[in-house]
């Protein structure tokens, strides 16, 4: 709070200043820092990031939240808590939130844990299965087919587009959704 005279010394005014701030999730924010350079546009984070409970349901959201911070401080022996940081984290935290996030009580696997690893493992297959079948021929054809899009292109117009975009999301790859079904929540 700050006390303010008036000139005469009649009167005084209490304010409380006032930062405009403002929230986002934790998924919008990726892409960004915070830091102090004169082109950061912002300086602090201050996260709540719930429960480990949470944590267990939404692997990584802690890592990806510290992740955001050009600095967490430098802690000495004289200052647990440094107050150079660009990251603060609402409620409870400790380091278990980054190391113990993917195990239940049991040491069990969380269930979202798991079949985030399923749907990676599946997708690595594919890479796999992807660079065998890259034989100089298809790579090739492929290297044509890109060149005579690009020389022959499908879209001419904003409705041919809006026409692609329509079709796609009538009629998406039916498999790939099934996989993607099975191996995520």
């Amino acid at each position: 709070m700050t006390e303010i005279d008036c000139p005469k010394l009649c009167c005084n005014a209490r304010y409380c200043p006032l930062v405009l701030a403002w929230a986002t999730t934790v998924h919008k924010f990726q892409g960004f820092e915070a830091g102090f350079g004169e082109k950061d546009a912002v300086n602090y984070i201050l996260a709540d990031i719930n429960s480990l409970e949470w944590e267990k349901t939404n692997p990584g959201t802690a890592y990806v939240v510290a992740s955001r911070a050009k600095t967490i401080g430098k802690v000495t022996d004289d200052i647990d808590y440094p107050t150079d940081s660009n990251l603060f984290f609402i409620g409870t935290m400790c380091q278990r939130r980054f190391t113990r996030c993917l195990y239940k009580k049991n040491n069990e696997k969380c269930l979202a844990v798991q079949k985030r690893e399923l749907w990676v493992n599946y997708l690595l297959e594919k890479v796999e299965l992807t660079k065998a079948k890259r034989t100089p021929e298809l790579i090739e054809t492929t290297r044509n087919f890109v060149m005579d899009a690009m020389t022959n292109p499908i879209i001419h117009t904003t409705e041919d587009l809006q026409n692609r975009i329509v079709d796609i999301l009538h009629s998406p790859n039916e498999t790939w959704k099934a996989y993607k079904k099975h191996y995520m929540l």
